[in-house]
């Protein structure tokens, strides 16, 4: 179980009001409809924020607070594998939310549907199943972000993602994937949610190599986890939230 401080809970408060895009500011493609997602039942992820690796093993429930009818699709992408990740794959390299970045698939979950109380379920079996976040060694914090899509009754994944083999989670299929294929096939998320994530055995952020790209962390620095932190970005410059940090502290 967590607990919020009080200091924390304003924090919150803040970092609503500030961030307005449910989609990480820059990405494509956006959205600025906020859908809940909620790990272990207790733990909801507020747009931007920093969260403990440990506690994302299972996949969590997500939710929309609008009544919406038909099938529907979800997808969870990093947005910020390193570059030299794919290095010498031959894979055509599809940018991340960063220069020298690219992307991974964590979780593509199709066939759901909205039931009473907002939650979407799938009685079929997912396309690529739930990876927990795993950034690399003293990399800087990685972006994942959730997007939710329509789910055509023909639908079939784009070329550039099509001819992939997803499972099991370690495969290296899951790089390179294009989410903004599939939004040029069935249209733009109708909502998404995205926090940030780093090894909970980082020292260092922002030191890992990247091949020829330089190391250092081009979207700032992030705080290694100790307890639980909150980053705050407007839509064009970070903000950092200094009054004090949000304690997710274990009960």
């Amino acid at each position: 179980m967590f607990s919020v401080s009080a200091l924390g809970a304003s924090v919150l408060l803040l970092t609503a009001s500030i961030v307005q895009a449910q989609s990480p500011p820059g990405s494509q493609p956006s959205t600025n409809h906020a859908l809940a997602v909620k790990y272990n039942g207790n733990l909801t992820l507020t747009p931007n924020a920093l969260l403990p690796q440990p506690l994302l093993a299972s996949a969590p429930a997500v939710s929309l607070n609008q009544t919406l009818n038909g099938t529907h699709m979800l997808m969870l992408v990093d947005l910020a594998i390193p570059q030299s990740s794919i290095n010498g794959t031959g894979s055509e390299f599809y940018p991340g939310l960063v220069p020298c970045r690219t992307t991974r698939l964590h979780w593509l979950q199709t066939g759901l549907t909205q039931s009473a109380n907002g939650t979407f379920v799938s009685d079929s079996a997912a396309i690529a199943d739930y990876g927990q976040p795993h950034p690399g060694l003293n990399d800087i914090a990685h972006t994942y972000t959730f997007y939710l899509f329509r789910q055509p009754s023909n639908f079939t994944l784009p070329s550039y993602d099509a001819g992939r083999v997803f499972n099991p989670i370690s495969v290296s299929a899951r790089m390179n994937f294009s989410v903004a294929a599939v939004a040029d096939a069935v249209g733009a998320p109708l909502a998404a949610n995205y926090m940030h994530v780093i090894n909970p055995n980082t020292t260092a952020p922002g030191t890992a190599s990247n091949g020829t790209c330089p190391t250092g962390t081009p979207n700032g620095t992030v705080t290694p986890y100790t307890g639980a932190a909150i980053k705050v970005q407007g839509m064009a410059s970070a903000v950092v939230v200094v009054l004090g940090c949000v304690v997710f502290a274990l009960l």
